[in-house]
């Protein structure tokens, strides 16, 4: 027969302030825990959703187009013409199923490399960059390829999120919108930084941006406060860095734990 738990009680001689100062950190332990995996299972219901939006989008028109092919026509009437278009939806088809792969590189030791990273959030984000008119812009001066070992996904998401934040601000602008990637390196950390020309963080929350439920977008609050959270896990770090008199307005600097090459 299992003991029955007994009731807390402090050791004689305990001091009360120290005592509701420890109660005050658990509380807020548990409360920064419970945001924690709020953040997470949002992040991870958007990223669902973007990945589901992805692969539907190009198959959904590929099969319509086969389907009117092959529904208002019987096999007398097939001509060349159908054939070859039939065969462009089918290639169509292949590239997508093959581009979503690369969202989601498998790997027995779970290295995976810089440029599937930006070819994942490039991907998950085509349609968006597409309907919203935004320039991507790529620059990389690595003299050769660079290799995580972490989570894909999570490194997907936490990079995805900042895209996402900066979309919302480059909605606010009627000039040409751009985001552009920039990456370099030291020993131990890969530094990716992300610009975008969208909306100024204003000045009073600049130092809170991360905090949870904080946002210059309208957001929730939550995708900036979660790639911090991710980034810290890894142990890696993230940064906001306004810029004045700049082609941008902003950059998100993420540092990341790299290995020199896929072992």
């Amino acid at each position: 027969m299992s003991k029955r738990k007994k009731k807390y009680i402090p050791k004689k001689k305990t001091n009360p302030v120290v005592l509701n100062k420890r109660i005050e950190e658990l509380k807020n332990e548990l409360r920064l825990h419970g945001k924690n995996i709020d953040a997470i299972s949002k992040s991870h219901d958007i990223h669902i959703t973007m990945l589901s939006n992805f692969a539907r989008h190009d198959i959904k028109n590929s099969i319509q187009s086969i389907d009117s092919v092959i529904s208002t026509n019987t096999s007398d009437e097939i001509t060349d013409e159908h054939l070859s278009s039939i065969k462009l939806n089918l290639k169509i088809m292949r590239e997508t199923i093959e581009n979503f792969s690369k969202l989601v590189p498998h790997s027995d030791k779970d290295n995976f490399s810089y440029s599937s990273l930006i070819t994942a959030v490039e991907l998950l984000n085509r349609d968006n960059f597409y309907e919203n008119k935004i320039t991507l812009i790529k620059e990389n001066d690595l003299d050769q390829e660079i290799y995580f070992s972490l989570p894909f996904q999570s490194v997907v998401q936490m990079t995805n999120n900042i895209i996402i934040n900066a979309t919302k601000a480059l909605s606010k602008i009627e000039t040409k919108r751009i985001i552009k990637f920039s990456v370099n390196k030291d020993e131990n950390f890969l530094k990716i930084s992300i610009f975008d020309n969208g909306e100024a963080v204003e000045k009073k929350i600049e130092n809170k941006i991360f905090d949870y439920g904080i946002s210059n977008t309208g957001g929730s609050g939550i995708g900036l406060h979660h790639a911090k959270y991710l980034c810290e896990l890894y142990n890696g770090s993230i940064e906001y860095c306004p810029l004045e008199n700049n082609d941008f307005q902003k950059y998100f600097l993420i540092s990341l734990p790299i290995i020199n090459s896929e072992e």
